[in-house]
């Protein structure tokens, strides 16, 4: 089965496991189905090419939770990305989820359904969001187009992906603020080898600090054996936001090769008032072949209320190139 056909199959797998799950718990209660949305539009100037129109972010989907019993709860979400139908990428430019060869097609960004027990969660996720970006960079991943995560495309600082598929995980249940989080990834069904990528990271988050560490085995084309030890840590100290992340990528076949190499960032934000917030972030990376990168970014939002904020940001790159975004966010 080609990768296009499985994720096609995705949701379709998705609303089977739901229609089960709600076959069996028909009785019990159900929270949901919740619908959400986000659409962050405005204007994108990237150097050396025409300012566009641009959607950073366009998802809706749904959700819900199932609750069996005391020690068993079902959740599930279905999420569509409709940035990549809605922009023209092209090699300066990115959209959320990373490919490319889907540009004007509608991204399935989350499909999957959760098995919440008093002994942990099992995930099964044709597509979700990585958790392990999510929790590791998340203090630096506060910005509307430059994330520096890498499938931003020309501009990727870290060598971390911000979306996977084929997550099969578990997560510990909560110890202190602590949880362990593991996780196997298929992203090639014809390689004759199940698992491509095996994670696992150690998290905390209680109070005003968060931070984690993990580690990532990656087998990929042309590159067989690729380790990242990543480590991240953030502060609320209510005004003020201080954020940071390492990352070492151990290419342990060639040393030599661009997907050998260090990155890392900063970040500061401040929540000047109710209505306006501001955010600083640095990051660089040493990659090989004189690809080596960093980045000096800087945004500041209008907040109108939780859900409607504007927001103006620029990113100035060494190597690449350097970009201006300008929009409004509207959640519901």
């Amino acid at each position: 089965m080609t990768t296009a056909t499985r994720l096609a199959l995705a949701p379709l797998t998705l609303s089977l496991a739901v229609t089960f799950s709600g076959a069996v718990v028909a009785n019990d209660h159900h929270a949901g189905p919740n619908f959400s949305g986000t659409l962050t539009g405005g204007v994108l100037n990237v150097q050396d090419r025409d300012a566009d129109l641009w959607a950073f972010k366009a998802e809706a989907g749904l959700g819900g939770v199932y609750t069996v019993n005391d020690g068993l709860r079902i959740r599930y979400d279905l999420v569509a990305d409709f940035a990549n139908a809605i922009n023209s990428v092209d090699e300066q430019t990115w959209t959320p989820g990373g490919h490319r060869q889907d540009d004007g097609e509608i991204y399935m960004r989350t499909a999957r359904v959760l098995l919440m027990t008093d002994y942990g969660t099992i995930g099964l996720q044709p597509r979700v969001p990585s958790g392990f970006w999510g929790h590791i960079y998340r203090n630096v991943d506060v910005f509307e187009y430059n994330r520096f995560h890498g499938q931003t495309g020309q501009n990727a600082i870290f060598g971390q992906a911000e979306q996977g598929s084929d997550v099969f995980s578990y997560g510990s249940p909560r110890f202190g603020g602590f949880q362990f989080i593991g996780a196997v990834l298929t992203t090639n069904a014809q390689n004759d080898q199940d698992f491509d990528v095996v994670t696992g990271r150690l998290v905390y988050d209680q109070g005003p600090l968060n931070f984690g560490v993990g580690h990532t085995q990656v087998r990929r084309p042309g590159i067989d054996d690729l380790h990242r030890t990543s480590f991240g840590i953030g502060y609320d100290f209510g005004m003020i936001q201080l954020g940071g992340v390492y990352e070492h990528n151990d290419d342990r076949e060639n040393n030599e090769s661009p997907a050998d190499f260090d990155a890392w960032g900063v970040n500061v934000s401040a929540s000047l008032s109710d209505a306006w917030s501001v955010s600083l972030g640095y990051a660089e990376n040493d990659k090989n072949l004189e690809l080596d990168n960093d980045a000096l970014v800087g945004t500041i939002r209008r907040h109108f209320n939780h859900n409607v904020y504007a927001f103006l940001e620029a990113g100035r790159y060494d190597r690449t190139d350097n970009n201006v975004a300008a929009g409004l966010s509207v959640s519901f």
